[in-house]
């Protein structure tokens, strides 16, 4: 079985150029793109195929800034392909509250 591959943040920029060096280096793989906007990730997927016909390409729409949506994904992807073998974290933040993020850049700046 392929070596299956996510990547976030796919519909553009480092993620866009990300999912073409993956597929430069080892055509076997199967890449999961993984973006918000439905209409940019099938647009990008044709992309990528135009340039690699032979690519195995499936889409996921996926919010990182949604726990439901995150949690709904992780489990269509479990469901999907039983195993990821990479994930590239590309795209999205997810706010928490509970972080105070001076104390923790301070906490790294000064360790």
């Amino acid at each position: 079985m392929e070596r299956v591959v996510l990547v976030t943040g796919a519909s553009s920029g480092v993620g866009l150029a990300l999912c073409r060096r993956l597929l430069e280096e080892d055509g076997r793989i199967h890449l999961c793109i993984a973006c918000r906007n439905a209409q940019k990730m099938e647009a990008t997927r044709d992309l990528i195929l135009t340039d690699y016909p032979a690519a195995q390409v499936s889409t996921v729409e996926v919010d990182l800034g949604n726990l439901a949506s995150v949690l709904r994904v992780a489990r269509e992807l479990r469901c999907r392909f039983q195993r990821l073998d990479f994930v590239y974290l590309n795209a999205g933040i997810m706010p928490n509250p509970h972080v105070n993020f001076k104390a923790l850049w301070h906490g790294l700046l000064t360790g």
